[in-house]
Parts: structure tokens; C-alpha cells; sequence
């Protein structure tokens, strides 16, 4: 059973937390890019991600940041690209969908997987 993504966004501290992260899950490391956390199992799965600055990195891409204070849903995918990682943080209030992108470029593989 795969178990529903838990989410908080903090209106104080301008973060929003996404996790997965199953009681069974060993937690290996985090690795922190720009104002991006990433937390790892021992399988390498990506269970937990934290976007710092987050309603400043939505409204640098043009997008209303007032859906965080209003989320009702919100997930990442995270997807190989080019040279390096392409990050979907998707996020829903009541009908309203954004699909936030997030690049990271790195030499070296980084797990793939969706959280």
C-alpha cells in the first residue's frame, strides 16, 4: 500500500515540506542544493523534500504563491533530464493544479523516483 504524501507549508518560515517517508524506511543522508533539502533512504529513494523560500521561488516563475496557503494536495516527481534532475513539485488547492518545475544539474546520478 503505498502510503499518501504528507505536506506542511509554513507561512512563517516561507518552507514547504513534502514527505513519504513509511515507518519501515532507513533514512541514509540529505543533500542540500540552493534552497533545496533532499532526504534519502538506504535504498535511495527520495522521501523527503523541503523548498525554502518557496512562495519567492513561485512568484520568481511567475506563479501566484497564495496556492501554498491554500493546499489541499501536493506531491514531487523527480525525473532524470539532459544533465542532471528535472523536479515536479505538484501542487493542487481545492481545483486549482500548478506543476512547479526545479532543475538541478550534476555530474553525478542522483536516485530517481517519485515521492
Amino acid at each position: 500500500m503505498k502510503k499518501a504524501p504528507v505536506f506542511i507549508y509554513d507561512e512563517m518560515t516561507d518552507r514547504l515540506f513534502i514527505s513519504t517517508k513509511k515507518e519501515r524506511d532507513k533514512m541514509y543522508g540529505s543533500v542540500r542544493v540552493l534552497n533545496l533539502t533532499l532526504d534519502f533512504t538506504t535504498d535511495d529513494r527520495i522521501v523527503n523534500i523541503e523548498l525554502r523560500e518557496a512562495s519567492e521561488y513561485l512568484e520568481s516563475l511567475g506563479i501566484n504563491p497564495n496556492i501554498l496557503k491554500n493546499l489541499t494536495d501536493a506531491k514531487i516527481v523527480v525525473q532524470q533530464h539532459r544533465d542532471g534532475y528535472l523536479i515536479y513539485f505538484i501542487l493542487k488547492a481545492g481545483k486549482h493544479i500548478e506543476r512547479i518545475p526545479y532543475n538541478i544539474i550534476t555530474e553525478k546520478k542522483i536516485p530517481a523516483t517519485s515521492v
